[in-house]
């Protein structure tokens, strides 16, 4: 090698001698590095006695025989070829220490396992990542276990590391190494020192063989201690170091050393780079693409070679780009952060070609022959590239600030892009390798979704991309393809042959639904559901149609080949999206299976390690799903915990329409193929797009074809009836629906074809989102639909599917839904209002019925549209079947539309054509299926539209033959038979032979035929007697009676035939006993009225009740019975029920029952189980909403049963009067509770007649108010009133016949009050022991004035208002008791009748307060007189000092009764504040009674035992020898009226004994507890220590 002279050194004639111990190259940098070693320490250091400059020249002395090199310690090692690739040390190491996501244990048994996987959550909620986390470790941690590494599968040895594979070399020998060095030596003797010597070496070394780790450090040593000798190294020689020191850094194991190696080697790239090298490659891609066949090789290795070089220019993470020698010198133009962003980017850019080249790829090896041509060892060498720059990112970007504290925001977003893509082309590399099954792609899946969300960037965008979840999405589509890959396996494994599904019938569908498959492999509601729910599709291994296109609406199966050519169709036309649009390794172009061998392997799984599998994908798509959309798809099972929410899972709320529109074009191949399972788990996605997608636009909405054709009045539906089903009936509905022949453009025009770009989502958007949602309101709580909430709910369900039908006008199930919808609303309302609206309440409602006409409407034109697109004649019977029971069900009189009573059907003609509409529907179903159904619902429209019974019974005998268990047309058949002959009578002929043709009982049948052959032949013979002149009368009456007998005969078999209807578990079957009852009481036999009664009753009591609803919705459950005697065929047949019973008609058989059970319980004179019925109607929790209009005839029929007893038992003996009284007390009690209803009663139908009227009703009131009156019953009569004044606050205000009544009460009330006063009034002169002892002279006794009373018996027995007879009784029975009322000083009563005074006290006290004074009787006089006149007993008026008292009645009966029960009188105001006072405290103190009318007559009796106590306590005598002598002194003054207590006890008389005292406390234990009396000595704490004693 020539010499530069021009650097010569100035110590050039000095030199140095250097001895080489051999001829090697190692030995020779050796030598040099001990020279320039010691030169590279401070210039401050001493130079020592060794010191050699670097400068001089070196002599280099050879050894005497060059001995053979070794010096290559280790020469069997393997040696390191040039751009090797090996990111990390041992991948046994990492394993071991740091585990996978997916270790297993060897010898753990696959039940196990499985059942630990379905435990395993995905993953955990990611930390925050610590700032001195080794970041690029977690990155290797989960990747290392999936780098490609030949035949095998993936990389888990250090052996096996392609970075640790040599190239073969063509390395010298030991000889020719020694050669080479001499020569050197020679060519360099004129060198300018060491430092020239190192730097000629290194140049050399650059075009040899490179050697072993060891001699690379010591080349490596020497380059750094000659770096800064002032020479440049040629391109070559920095491209070599550039290598050396990137191989080196591979093989570190320390992240510091590796991250210093690969800066040395962006700073020798950078020295020696000039784009020559990449430009070749860049040249050789470009061929290799253009190349056919291409060369993979080649081309996989070129972009190997490329991402090397750049990965080297852009250097790592932790690298200061200050320590980087000689890179700010040739770079000074741009900042460090700069060039290393700039240099990321070259690397993202060939990331993102690597990541389309295996797309290419993938689409040139597809097939089986070429699967074996993958160059593994390219793969994996770009797989530890790729790897190399996700740690590059990870530790320059992720840990620049705690991911936990700085979110998203903190972390470069173009670096984030980078490394999702660089992610994505990892796993992209994987599937060019057929060899690796479809378990280990699932969990490299699941490992990048995990080390994403350990970063935060899951849903993050690839670079380019415009919208997030690029590696999600990717992720979805190749999940999807493996599970159909796996499917695949199973069914070709297990059938051979193509799997049939049930497929949707709809032209507009691009791909078939499969339920009936998903269901039978895997049933609904697993929580383990296998993920083919999602994608459920056909597998067909011969469809290779390649037309699939989601801008196509073709009619065809779906395949696992369709979706992969639309998924590659995908690729090619978004290349922006590669990512996107990249089509999974597990099916081909071409529609095949690509390797055979895979299949294999794959159907060789247990079932064990086959459902792991599947739980695998599962798992793994949910949380994709999940993260991407905020999709839950476990959210219908008990595995809801088990997703993650990582840190950027989307929330599921799409911003814009293009956004939602982008979304649907993506998941719309799978939701059509899902079934209804998999669509559930799609529904908070259609939710969110349809929210931007509300309806259609209004250009389509324009003109709405769908709702006219509902809605139009002037559509003639009788006609489409009849031509139902015939030829040409699809183009007969299209024409009415769409106006001058021309369909909607929808129909024919594709998306591609429509102006709107959003045409795809409005086509099948609205469809797809009406399956997934739960659009039954039968599923809503009891009454919803009755609301407006309910009525906008079936409103927006049924919007769903007209505007699908405005886009696919021929879509069956859409019509067919529709119709069931409108179906569905009409029977919950007309069932939910049946239990909770009356019908008064129904037809007051406006909105409800026009509710029913309008839905019932649409349901029958929906099913005619459904007709017309049926193509099989299974569904046209069934629809046919369909429209008959929608056309019945407007038919029926049931509730709430009918109230069984007045409110009736109107039969007019449209109720006939309905008739005729749903007896055509039932024919011509029954001509495609015989069903016994149908049979026997023509028979009951023939019955409807009277046509004659035979034909009728005909139909019913036809249900029968074909269903000879069902019980149903057995039933009508007799029911029937029953009600024509009680309607014909028991003379017509023609009828009775009918009813016999189809009897019951053979022998009844055998015996009618014989009485009517009898008859004919009697009938000849009266014509021959009639020519002869002589009378035919007698033979008129045998006729008669025979055919008497004949109707009896024929009655009671009807009888018995629905008696076989309720036998066994029949015993709920009500429709028979009510027919049972109608006809025992039809029939009117001696008993009849009884059984009826009896045989109803089952249906309303128990044995805890007297009267309740004891009966059953009917429905098709298990209800057998059995026949007694046997049928027509003389065999005996067990019955059960066929036809459920709906809630609406169920309500109207128990208000038609109950209708029927009062009536019989009215005439049977049962009146107790009336009064329980009456109570029970009212207060029945299930059903009083429904029955509520029932109550006035329940208490009507009570009224007449209690009016009819009344009459029966008026005149009869003592026990029957107080029967008597007893019935007048509970009419009088129905009055007062009932008193609104006691006006509408009389003008019910069922209970208009002469018995009862108004005046009558009321004279029964009158006469139980008399007899009270009569016997003086002045508590009942108190009570009464005050039932009256608490049902009415103010009585006057009611009714003119309720003041009557009032009126009449209150004189009965007065009445009673002053005859009751009048019989305990003293009537004989006597000395008053309560004045014994007083001073008659001067005393208090003075001032005291007494009660005079004097009755005018003429005024007290006239009343304008009032009977006059009854009144005359009253005189003729009381007058000569008050006549002797003249005049009389009221004196205190005697003892025995202090307790009835203290009660009338109390009475008057209430009458009073709560009476009106305008119309009472009068004929009560009262004068004050003098105490002086105390020892008379009658009073003269006009003496001097007699007063009269002028004041109301209500008023004398008061001071009356204070002077009966005191002696006295006083001033009335103080009387009324002494009773206002007691009653307070009476209330106060609880001694008092209650005041509800039950208690009053006991609280009027406790208060008159407490007066008393009180008076006997005051005024007893005193026991012999303790009598005070009169004029002693020894008197008690007697107290003012106004401030004597109403309770409490006050001390007795000096001269009272203990004893006595005691004896007339214990009489009234319960009435000594009030102690409010300020007039007694003692204190209420010893009379309460009193009554403690006694008690």
């Amino acid at each position: 090698m020539d010499l530069d002279r021009t650097t010569a050194s100035k110590k050039l004639k000095q030199n140095i001698e250097v001895q080489l111990s051999e001829a090697s190259w190692i030995a020779l940098v050796g030598e040099l590095l001990e020279i320039l070693r010691p030169l590279s320490t401070s210039d401050s250091e001493p130079k020592t006695e060794r010191y050699i400059s670097g400068d001089i020249r070196l002599t280099i002395k050879l050894p005497s025989s060059a001995p053979k090199s070794t010096a290559a310690v280790g020469t069997k090692g393997k040696c390191m070829p040039a751009g090797a690739g090996m990111p990390f040390g041992n991948c046994n190491s990492v394993n071991e220490k740091e585990g996978t996501a997916f270790e297993e244990q060897p010898q753990e048994r696959r039940s196990s396992r499985l059942e630990r996987l379905r435990s395993r959550k995905p993953g955990k909620e990611e930390s925050d990542l610590p700032p001195n986390k080794d970041l690029a470790k977690v990155v290797k941690q989960f990747l290392v276990p999936y780098l490609v590494d030949g035949p095998g599968t993936i990389n888990c040895n250090q052996d096996s590391d392609p970075a640790f594979h040599c190239v073969e070399v063509l390395a010298n020998s030991p000889e020719s190494e020694s050669t080479d060095v001499i020569e050197f030596v020679q060519n360099t003797s004129n060198n300018f020192g060491a430092y020239h010597m190192g730097h000629l070496l290194l140049e050399k070394i650059a075009n040899r063989t490179i050697l072993h780790q060891d001699s690379i450090a010591r080349i490596l040593d020497l380059e750094k201690e000659t770096r800064h000798w002032g020479q440049e190294r040629t391109p070559e020689c920095s491209l070599f170091l550039s290598e050396l020191y990137y191989d080196m850094g591979l093989q570190s194991f320390e992240t510091s050393a590796t991250c210093s190696f690969m800066s040395e080697a962006s700073y020798h790239l950078c020295k020696g780079f000039n784009s020559v090298e990449l430009s070749a490659l860049d040249a050789l891609i470009r061929s290799c693409e253009l190349a056919e066949p291409m060369d993979v090789d080649v081309y996989l290795n070129c972009h190997r070679r490329k991402l090397q070089i750049l990965l080297a220019g852009a250097g790592l993470e932790g690298s200061s780009l200050n320590n980087t020698p000689g890179l700010i010198s040739s770079s000074e133009s741009q900042s460090k952060e700069s060039l290393r962003k700039h240099w990321s980017h070259l690397v993202a850019e060939e990331v993102e070609a690597i990541s389309q080249s295996a797309s290419r790829i993938k689409s040139i090896i597809s097939s089986s022959e070429n699967s074996k041509k993958v160059p593994v060892a390219a793969i994996g060498g770009i797989q530890a590239l790729l790897l190399m720059f996700l740690c590059n990112i990870a530790n320059s970007c992720f840990s620049k600030k705690s991911f936990g504290l700085g979110g998203l925001e903190s972390i470069e977003q173009a670096e984030q892009c980078y490394f999702v893509d660089t992610a994505i082309a990892f796993c992209k590399l994987q599937h060019l390798n057929f060899d690796v099954p479809i378990k280990s792609q699932a969990e490299l899946i699941v490992a990048i979704h995990d080390m994403l969300a350990e970063f935060g960037i899951c849903c993050a965008r690839g670079n380019g991309e415009e919208q997030e979840g690029t590696f999600l999405k990717l992720a979805i589509k190749h999940l999807l393809a493996l599970d159909m890959k796996l499917k695949s396996n199973i069914h070709s494994l297990n059938k051979g042959k193509e799997t049939k599904f049930d497929q949707q019938t709809s032209k507009d569908d691009q791909l078939k639904m499969s339920e009936q498959h998903s269901r039978s492999t895997h049933p609904e509601g697993s929580p383990n559901e296998p993920r083919s729910n999602v994608l459920d599709v056909e597998v067909s291994k011969t469809d290779k149609d390649e037309a699939y296109s989601l801008g196509k609406d073709a009619v065809e199966s779906v395949s696992v080949e369709s979706i992969s050519s639309h998924l590659d169709k995908e690729a090619t036309v978004k290349n922006s999206d590669s990512n996107v649009g990249y089509g999974p390794d597990c099916v081909s172009s071409n529609g095949e299976m690509e390797n055979n061998q895979i299949i294999e392997c794959e159907t060789e799984l247990t079932e064990d390690e086959r459902e792991e599998l599947e739980l695998i994908i599962d798992n793994a798509l949910d949380q994709c799903f999940y993260c991407l959309y905020g999709l839950n798809l476990r959210s219908d099972s008990s595995c809801e915990e088990d997703l993650v929410k990582h840190k950027n899972t989307s929330q599921g709320d799409y911003q814009t329409k293009e956004q939602c529109a982008d979304v649907f074009q993506y998941i719309l191949p799978y939701a059509k193929a899902s079934s209804r399972t998999g669509l559930i788990k799609l529904r908070k996605v259609l939710r969110a797009i349809c929210k931007h997608f509300p309806k259609p636009p209004d250009t389509v909405l324009t003109g709405n074809a769908i709702d006219k054709f509902l809605d139009d009045p002037e559509l003639c539906e009788d006609k489409l009836s009849e031509e139902a089903g015939s030829e040409g009936f699809l183009d007969t509905m299209m024409k009415i629906m769409f106006s001058d022949n021309e369909p909607t453009k929808q129909q024919n025009s594709s998306s591609l074809e429509s102006p709107d770009p959003y045409q795809e989502v409005y086509r099948n958007l609205y469809y797809l989102l009406a399956q997934s949602e739960e659009i039954s309101a039968t599923d809503k709580w009891a009454g919803f639909v009755l609301t407006k909430e309910g009525e906008e709910f079936v409103e927006h369900n049924a919007n769903l599917f007209k505007y699908d039908l405005l886009y696919n006008p021929m879509r069956f199930e859409s019509w067919q839904r529709l119709a069931n919808m409108y179906d569905e609303e009409v029977d919950l309302l007309l069932n939910d209002g049946s239990k909770q609206i009356n019908v008064l309440g129904w037809r007051k409602n406006a909105t409800l019925p026009q509710r029913v006409e309008t839905s019932r409407r649409r349901s029958r034109r929906c099913l005619l549209m459904t007709l017309a697109l049926a193509k099989t004649a299974t569904q046209q019977g069934e629809i046919h079947e369909l429209l008959a029971l929608v056309y019945y069900d407007g038919l029926q009189n049931v509730v709430p539309f009918y109230d069984q009573r007045s409110v009736v059907p109107l039969k007019d003609e449209a109720w006939k054509m309905f008739c005729q509409n749903s007896m055509s529907h039932f024919k011509k179903a029954f001509k495609h299926k015989e069903d016994w159904s149908h049979a026997f619902y023509v028979g009951k429209l023939c019955e409807k539209l009277g046509y004659s019974y035979d034909a009728s019974f005909s139909y019913y005998a036809q249900a029968i033959a074909l269903n000879p268990s069902a019980v149903d047309p057995f039933y009508r058949m007799h029911a029937s038979r029953l009600k024509l002959l009680y309607k014909c009578g028991k003379q017509n002929e023609e009828a009775l032979k009918v009813v016999a043709a189809h009897s019951f009982a053979k022998s009844a049948k055998e015996t009618v035929t014989s009485i009517f052959d009898g008859l004919g032949c009697e009938s000849s013979e009266s014509v021959v007697h009639v020519e002869d002149g002589k009378s035919s009368s007698n033979s008129k009456v045998v006729d008669f009676h025979k055919l008497e007998n004949a109707w009896n005969l024929l009655y009671c078999d009807c009888l018995s035939a629905l008696e076989t209807c309720v036998e066994g578990d029949l015993k709920h079957f009500h429709k028979a006993r009510y027919m049972l009852a109608q006809g025992l009481h039809r029939r009117g036999g001696t008993g009849d009225l009884e059984k009826a009664k009896e045989e109803l009753s089952f249906c309303f009591k128990s044995s805890r009740s007297s009267f309740t609803i004891n009966m059953w919705e009917i429905d098709s459950m298990v209800k057998k019975g059995r026949r007694k005697n046997p049928g027509p065929s003389g065999n005996k047949r067990s019955l059960e029920v066929n036809l459920a019973e709906s809630s609406r008609k169920f309500i109207t058989c128990i208000r038609k029952y109950i209708l029927f059970y009062l009536k019989l319980l009215e005439e049977t004179g049962d009146v107790s189980t009336l009064d329980r019925a009456y109570i029970s109607l009212r207060a029945d929790k299930r059903f009083s909403l429904c029955l509520e209009d029932l109550v006035p005839v329940s208490l009507g029929r009570f009224i007449k049963a209690l009016i009819m007893s009344i009459s029966q038992d008026g005149s009869g003996s003592c026990t029957a009067t107080d029967h008597v009284e007893h019935l007048l007390e509970k009419l009088f009690n129905l009055f007062l509770e009932q008193v609104n209803l006691w006006s509408d009663i009389w003008s019910l139908p069922e209970l208009k007649s002469l018995e009862l009227t108004e005046s009558s009703l009321y004279g029964y009131i009158y006469q139980y108010i008399q007899l009270l009156e009569r016997n003086v019953k002045v508590e009942t009569l108190e009570a009464i009133n005050e039932k009256i004044r608490k049902r009415l606050k103010n009585p006057k205000l009611s009714n003119s016949n309720f003041a009557k009544v009032y009126r009449h009460v209150s004189a009965a009330w007065c009445r009673s009050l002053v005859i009751s006063m009048a019989l305990i009034t003293p009537l004989h002169s006597r000395l008053s022991t309560e004045i014994r002892g007083l001073n008659l002279s001067g005393g208090a006794l003075e001032s005291e004035q007494l009660l005079c009373v004097d009755l005018q018996t003429e005024e007290l027995w006239s009343s304008a208002f009032e009977d006059p007879n009854h009144l005359k009784n009253l005189e003729t029975k009381w007058n000569p008791s008050l006549s002797k009322i003249k005049n009389v000083i009221i004196k205190r009563v005697s003892d025995e009748d202090l307790e009835a005074a203290a009660t009338l006290l109390r009475s008057s006290y209430n009458f009073y307060k709560d009476t009106s004074c305008a119309l009472l009787p009068s004929g009560i006089n009262l004068y004050m007189v003098p105490a002086q006149l105390a020892t008379e007993t009658y009073i003269q008026p006009g003496i001097d000092g007699v007063d009269i008292l002028d004041m109301n009645t209500s008023r004398k009966l008061l001071l009356w009764a204070y002077s009966l029960l005191h002696g006295y009188c006083t001033n009335v105001s103080h009387v009324i504040k002494y009773c206002e006072e007691n009653a307070k405290s009476r209330m106060k103190k609880g001694a008092g009674g209650s005041s509800t009318p039950s208690n009053a007559t006991n609280s009027t009796s406790q208060g008159g035992l407490f007066f008393l106590a009180v008076l006997r306590t005051r005024y007893c005598k005193p026991t012999a020898g303790s009598d005070p002598e009169p004029g002693t002194g020894n008197t008690s003054s007697v107290p003012s009226a106004s401030v004597v207590p109403l309770c409490g006890e006050s001390n007795s008389p000096s001269g009272a004994s203990s004893d006595e005292k005691r004896k007339i406390s214990s009489a009234t234990p319960n009435l000594l507890q009030c102690s409010n009396n300020p007039f007694v000595e003692r204190s209420s704490s010893e009379l309460q220590n009193d009554a403690d004693r006694r008690s």
